[in-house]
């Protein structure tokens, strides 16, 4: 299993003046270059490597920069890049619009079409501006002008091998690593790296690859997401499935304590404190996330994963009426803890698969029977079958659900179990 990441290690505090004023200059020249790259594009443009290289080779784009070849073919690369992105999120942008579009023209009565009505002009407001290269961008950077390089040195195991804007001159940075990195840079292959500046500080975005040995399956399991509990996570083990529940009420604590100290320095105008708070929350965030991904990971060994992948949080529009429902949803990171999750596990060498949960809580998990009512009770939801009289709660109903789908798809193919666990 091939296992790509990200590192963000900053530059080292003891780094000279001299060596963050060539960075200074030449992250401006990078950023310089990709401007003019844009405006060699017109509506016409196609968006392909070897048209925007032909582009440059007749413009006087070298000659204005003093770039090296190299360097200017990665600001080529991060352009085209950016434009890619841009089209892949206009293309979803569009079919939510249409399908938006499609629900003002199904409207009953004068009230629901209001509603669509407003719910169609907020998607529109949402479109997808166009790539903007005003702020200074980072470009990838490889082997041609730079590398990342292990080290002796006293002051720092690891540093950063970069080209200037002189030519046949080249200067070493040092970089600050913690023990993570260099725990996760310990037989990876180093892609590329990023120079981004934060505020006043620079930072070393380092790609890395690793092989990872494939382990053995033994069971499939599913994964719902919820609001009462972070994770419902249910395994398909013989004699008897497990069920695991993860909550995540210390993160919710945090998030809410920092909300207030935010509103109250807001009220009191106290903006260099706000300053001071700017990326706590976040961090805060991203750190309970780490922790829940490891507990899953942990749970979750020698099992074939499926996480449910809903875009119901993205439904939750202003002027839908349920502004309750649209705060708890808005302090939940899910897409972020479905990215940790699935990486967690692909260290350990385990797979793990994203489906549409769509369905899987409105039927019972025991019979396919959709007689349900679901109800709140003794601290939780659940669900009752009218069909064959089960009670159970409704998280892990959803996750034997997606568990059973994956399970029932592969015995479609022509599979039995021992086959599956076989292929996995």
């Amino acid at each position: 299993m091939i296992v790509r990441k990200s590192l963000k290690v900053p530059i080292h505090y003891d780094t000279t003046k001299t060596k963050i004023r060539i960075l200074d200059r030449l992250t401006a020249r990078i950023t310089y270059t990709i401007q003019l790259i844009s405006e060699l594009i017109t509506e016409d443009t196609e968006i392909n490597r070897k048209t925007i290289r032909k582009l440059v080779k007749d413009s006087d784009i070298v000659a204005k920069t003093g770039l090296s070849s190299g360097f200017v073919q990665q600001c080529i690369d991060k352009f085209i890049w950016a434009w890619k992105s841009y089209h892949r999120l206009h293309r979803t942008w569009e079919r939510q619009a249409a399908s938006a579009e499609k629900r003002v023209a199904s409207a009953r009565d004068d009230k629901e079409l209001k509603k669509r009505q407003k719910s169609f002009d907020k998607i529109l407001k949402r479109e997808p501006s166009i790539p903007d290269f005003r702020n200074k961008t980072p470009c990838r950077i490889d082997n041609r002008t730079g590398s990342i390089e292990h080290s002796a040195s006293k002051l720092t195991p690891l540093w950063m091998h970069v080209s200037t804007l002189i030519k046949n001159q080249t200067i070493d940075v040092p970089l600050n690593p913690s023990q993570y990195h260099l725990n996760q840079l310990t037989n990876a292959e180093i892609s590329d790296f990023e120079i981004v500046k934060h505020g006043k500080k620079y930072y070393v975005h380092i790609t890395i690859t690793k092989v990872i040995e494939d382990q053995p399956i033994s069971s499939i399991g599913g994964i719902d997401q919820g609001l009462n509990k972070s994770i419902a996570a249910v395994l398909l083990t013989e004699p008897y499935p497990q069920e695991e529940q993860l909550l995540d009420s210390a993160k919710r604590e945090l998030l809410e304590k920092y909300d207030e100290i935010v509103s109250s320095l807001q009220e009191a105008k106290r903006w260099a404190k706000l300053r001071e708070l700017r990326n706590k929350r976040e961090n805060v965030s991203v750190y309970h996330d780490w922790c829940l991904a490891n507990q899953v990971a942990e749970f979750t060994r020698g099992s074939y994963i499926v996480i449910g992948n809903s875009h119901f949080r993205q439904t939750q529009v202003r002027g839908n009426g349920k502004p309750k429902l649209r705060k708890r949803i808005g302090k939940w990171s899910y897409g972020q803890q479905r990215k940790f999750i699935v990486l967690k596990r692909a260290e350990l060498g385990y797979p793990t698969e994203l489906r549409d949960e769509y369905g899987t809580s409105k039927k019972c998990h025991e019979c396919q029977s959709k007689l349900i009512t679901r109800k709140w009770g003794e601290g939780h939801s659940y669900i009752l079958c009218h069909s064959c009289g089960a009670k159970i709660d409704a998280d892990f109903n959803a996750g034997y659900n997606i568990a059973t789908q994956c399970r029932d798809d592969m015995l479609k193919a022509g599979m039995n179990m021992e086959k599956i666990y076989a292929s996995l």
